[in-house]
């Protein structure tokens, strides 16, 4: 996720878009902890982490 697609995006649309990575998140972890793919995984989980902080930083800026 890029930043000016962030910058394009409403609250509402944040937030909904928080919520669906932090599932994904979830379930990525949850699958890595299990032994499937857990290299694939791995660099999944933490472009997700920096899409949740990303929203996160822009959610806590306006």
């Amino acid at each position: 996720m890029k930043k000016l697609d962030l910058m394009n995006m409403k609250f509402d649309d944040l937030a909904k878009k928080l919520e669906e990575l932090k599932k994904d998140l979830f379930n990525l972890r949850s699958a890595s902890l299990a032994g499937e793919d857990s290299m694939k995984k791995k660099a999944k989980i933490a472009a997700i982490k920096k899409d949740v902080a990303r929203i996160l930083t822009r959610i806590n800026n306006k």
